[in-house]
């Protein structure tokens, strides 16, 4: 029975997921049309860092300080250094000027958002964009951010995929994503979220809105909660280059942090979507995608679930077996054929290996952020924890303890005859497999 149940799991949701990528790319827009151009103003850049190398500090603020005097901007970086001699580090490097500014905070308090809060009252601009260290927009997308009325949001293109295979695969699932979630769903007339980095709120909005909270993880999707509740409407404008993790560790540290804040917010506030004033089909489609997480950990319980099942089971296949295995193969050519269709408008990588190399991926996160899922549905408080920006890697032992597990379940299946956790343990066992050989 337990063999069943989590076969059941992992197809349906996989097929749930490929069935909404499909919606994305093959299906019918809601609405096209949107007007959200204002008269502009001074725009203020804030940019909270905690402890970042000083090489990226130095590239970041030499790339504004090239724009202060084309048009009207100010750059605000607000730090939160508590080593003396790093935040020196920066002094030496850090291209001030009457337009850019680094503003040290020492007591650190709501951490990154209570820096983005500080930085808001530092600033004097009428648009407010909010923007990671990593993140070198253009001129001409700030020149759209600052005429945005209400709220913009640049779509995110990884600046460098990297030389090595993990780090261009990640480049690829981020551009594959902002495509999806940004680009499509923007054509689509869905609801679009704002972006940690790369979204531009006017001042009057920020502030009606009272800034951000103190206790939210993920402070763009909490955003987004409350911009649909006041019926405002993100617009999306041109492309802007961000870096994207180049490790795998810190990958899995930006997914496992992005999986537990988006379920606290789905939580905690998905109460505000359901009593917005909005089409049914952009609040459907809203609150989808705060899902997303919840979706992927039941995929990774249903592999958890295979491992008790192969030494307890005994289980052939049958007709609701083979229905399922079915319904799991459509899920898979779905994904690949929104994957293909992507792979046409992006360049640079070399299908069908970052393919493969990004499947293996997904397949392990859906495990990772199990925990950090369950955390956030149980109200455990986790504390945020920065992406980092370094290329050194960090040791992941979560892959070595997934082919461990995974490697006694097929031994298991096979002395048990289970055919379906024999299935259901290959899938991880391979992922962990590759991830710890070739990545």
């Amino acid at each position: 029975m337990i063999s069943i149940v989590s076969l059941a799991l992992v197809a349906l949701s996989m097929l749930i997921v490929s069935l909404y990528h499909a919606m994305l790319v093959y299906g019918k827009g809601v609405s096209t049309h949107s007007v959200y151009r204002s008269n502009g103003g001074l725009l203020s850049l804030i940019t909270p860092i905690k402890n970042e190398p000083v090489d990226v500090v130095e590239r970041y603020g030499r790339h504004f300080a090239m724009y202060v005097n084309i048009f009207a901007i100010e750059c605000i970086v607000v730090a939160d250094y508590a080593d003396d001699t790093l935040f020196n580090g920066v002094l030496k490097v850090f291209p001030f000027n009457d337009s850019v500014f680094l503003v040290r905070r020492f007591n650190g308090v709501g951490g990154r958002n209570g820096a983005i809060n500080d930085g808001a009252r530092f600033s004097s601009g009428d648009t407010i964009l909010l923007l990671d260290v990593d993140a070198y927009p253009s001129e001409e997308v700030l020149r759209e951010v600052a005429m945005c009325s209400s709220v913009c949001v640049a779509k995110w293109s990884v600046c460098e995929p990297g030389y090595t295979r993990i780090s261009r695969t990640i480049a690829f699932m981020t551009d594959y994503g902002s495509w999806l979630y940004y680009k499509l769903k923007s054509l689509k007339g869905l609801f679009i979220y704002p972006l940690g980095s790369g979204t531009a709120i006017r001042r009057r909005l920020f502030e009606e809105i009272g800034g951000f909270r103190l206790d939210v993880i993920q402070d763009d999707m909490w955003l987004g909660t409350q911009l649909m509740r006041r019926r405002v409407k993100p617009h999306l404008v041109g492309e802007m280059c961000v870096g994207a993790p180049q490790t795998l560790s810190a990958f899995l540290t930006q997914q496992r942090r992005w999986a537990y804040g988006t379920t606290d917010v789905m939580k905690r506030f998905g109460k505000d979507i359901l009593n917005a004033s909005v089409e049914p089909v952009l609040k459907f489609e809203a609150l989808f995608y705060l899902l997303q997480p919840l979706i992927a950990s039941t995929t990774g319980l249903g592999f958890i679930l295979a491992i008790p099942a192969s030494f307890s089971e005994s289980q052939r296949m049958g007709l609701l077996e083979l229905v399922l295995l079915s319904l799991l193969g459509i899920s898979l050519a779905l994904e690949f054929l929104s994957i293909k269709k992507f792979a046409r408008e992006a360049r640079g990588y070399d299908p069908p290996y970052v393919y493969g190399r990004s499947s293996a991926i997904s397949t392990l996160l859906t495990i990772e952020v199990l925990p950090y899922v369950v955390a956030a549905i149980m109200g455990i408080r986790i504390p945020y924890k920065i992406t980092p920006k370094s290329r050194e890697k960090a040791r992941e032992l979560s892959p070595l303890i997934i082919m461990l597990l995974f490697t006694a379940s097929l031994i298991a299946s096979i002395i048990r005859n289970n055919s379906i956790t024999l299935i259901l343990s290959a899938m991880p066992l391979t992922a962990a497999l590759y991830t710890l050989l070739r990545l």
